[in-house]
């Protein structure tokens, strides 16, 4: 009688655990999201894995009256403008060690044990949608969730930093879905001609062991010409897309993409960082010296990178 007891009292014991620990997600805050079930506790540094050295690399110089709200992250840093609702620049620093990892786009969002998304903190439905964040730091006017949905020009999310780069961290994959870092971009872009450069660009960093991107929208004659959603979020002629090897023979090469329905190809969409830098009014790599920084940034030349 005494073991049987024993062991009812056993089995009340682990059932309590079990219900308890089981059903956390019915006693989260009201509005909140709910957490996944798997491990997902991570640690990073709130700074991010970019030195000071690679921020003064990457931080391009801008035109004077250009709005700019520069913003840190863990994976990447970026310029929002106020007045576009779209970023000016992102750029990162791509290791060959960061080239793929174990936290793919499909698990975003990532939360954390008290269902906070990582490296985001607390979502409700006003501030996640899918899998794309509002960026509360962001300056307002802002992009807004709803700016995307039916919108006229049927336009994608365009990601600057593309997920692809930040399967290293669960908090890197939840920020690359900040709003701050996407533009409005066609599909076939997006799906096609960009997608292919993001893949070459993984391919340089691991020859390389590193390279430094930096990625943007283009409008022509710097004026919007359309826009979506209530917020009037700037619809991008085309974008640019820089990036620099800097080892024992350091190189750069530009992109230039068209923001349309067209079929592009790396090699169409080619030219020298002077150009991009001619189109943008931008200048890049301003830090390296100017030895290097005149000659890299003139090359134009493909096949050095195959």
């Amino acid at each position: 009688m005494k073991k049987a007891i024993w062991r009812t009292r056993v089995i009340l014991l682990i059932l309590a655990v079990f219900v308890f620990s089981g059903c956390r997600c019915c006693h989260r805050p009201p509005g909140e999201t709910e957490s996944t079930s798997e491990d997902n506790v991570e640690s990073v540094p709130d700074t991010g894995i970019l030195s000071q050295e690679d921020v003064d690399l990457l931080t391009p110089t801008t035109p004077s009256d250009m709005p700019s709200q520069v913003l840190r992250r863990i994976g990447y840093i970026t310029s929002y403008n106020h007045e576009t609702k779209c970023p000016n620049w992102v750029a990162w620093h791509l290791t060959a060690g960061h080239t793929d990892g174990p936290y793919p786009r499909s698990g975003v969002p990532y939360y954390d044990e008290k269902g906070h998304a990582i490296g985001i903190g607390r979502v409700t439905s006003e501030t996640l949608h899918g899998d794309y964040f509002l960026d509360k730091e962001s300056e307002e006017p802002r992009q807004l969730l709803s700016d995307w949905w039916d919108n006229e020009y049927k336009m994608t999310h365009g990601h600057i930093c593309p997920a692809g780069d930040n399967k290293w961290s669960k908090a890197a994959m939840n920020q690359s879905f900040l709003l701050t870092n996407m533009c409005p971009q066609t599909r076939q872009l997006n799906n096609g001609g960009w997608k292919l450069l993001e893949e070459k660009c993984r391919k340089w960093a691991i020859k390389c062991g590193d390279i430094y991107i930096i990625a943007g929208p283009v409008y022509i004659g710097g004026k919007v010409s359309r826009t979506i959603g209530e917020s009037k979020v700037a619809v991008p002629d085309a974008f640019y897309k820089v990036v620099l090897c800097y080892g024992e023979s350091p190189k750069a090469i530009g992109f230039v993409y068209k923001n349309d329905s067209s079929s592009q190809s790396v090699k169409d969409c080619v030219c020298s960082v002077d150009e991009v830098e001619e189109l943008i009014g931008f200048d890049f790599f301003s830090s390296l010296p100017d030895s290097v920084e005149n000659i890299v940034e003139a090359d134009a030349n493909l096949t050095n990178w195959n």
